[in-house]
């Protein structure tokens, strides 16, 4: 099956200007598996799609579900703080109890990804192609990082946040804040980045 998941009028914080003190990305998200469509993005929906992009990697290692969740909702509406939690090696998230949800599910050795719509229906997708499609979505919430100014947490948000670069650099295996064309193999030195 092919997966498109896509971020929609990525912004900060509903304004058309950059903004280095608001730390998540906003918008709305694209979701179809073959000619199903879970999200057209249309919905104008101010969802923070820099903490979907996190909890979409989680789902990489395990699974999202009503029990077992990585974070309120796949797509949170909002991400008002967040944690650098001790002795923990990911970052808390706290929101509202709002947003938009899908179970992703591991099966057959975790060669197979189920998606769930809040309603039941189920979608299969093979890990691959899940894998791919969520590393496109982290990348385009990274350059849209990279292409703005440098975030300025506050003194009390700035531990958090850095526990948010740094999961993030770990579960995509490179820093936020960076440009596609910059991520290939490179004979002059170490990648290029904005932080």
């Amino acid at each position: 099956m092919s997966v498109q998941l896509s971020p929609v009028d990525l912004r900060w914080n509903e304004a058309a200007e950059d903004d280095p003190a608001d730390l998540c990305a906003h918008g709305d998200f694209e979701f179809r598996i073959d000619g199903d469509v879970l999200s057209d993005g249309f919905a104008g929906r101010e969802l923070t799609l820099s903490a979907g992009a996190l909890y979409l990697m989680r789902t990489l290692s395990r699974p999202h579900t009503k029990d077992a969740p990585v974070g309120d909702q796949l797509f949170p509406c909002c991400g008002f703080n967040m944690y650098d939690v001790a002795g923990e090696s990911d970052v808390l998230i706290l929101g509202c109890p709002n947003g938009e949800d899908f179970e992703v599910d591991h099966r057959e050795g975790g060669n197979l990804v189920v998606v769930r719509a809040p309603e039941g229906r189920e979608w299969f997708v093979d890990r691959d192609s899940w894998r791919e499609a969520v590393f496109a979505f982290a990348d385009a919430v990274s350059e849209f990082y990279a292409r703005s100014l440098p975030k300025r947490p506050s003194p009390e948000g700035a531990a958090g946040y850095r526990a948010f670069e740094a999961e993030w650099e770990r579960r995509r295996g490179r820093p936020l804040a960076i440009l596609r064309d910059e991520t290939g193999p490179s004979t002059d030195g170490p990648t290029r980045h904005r932080s």
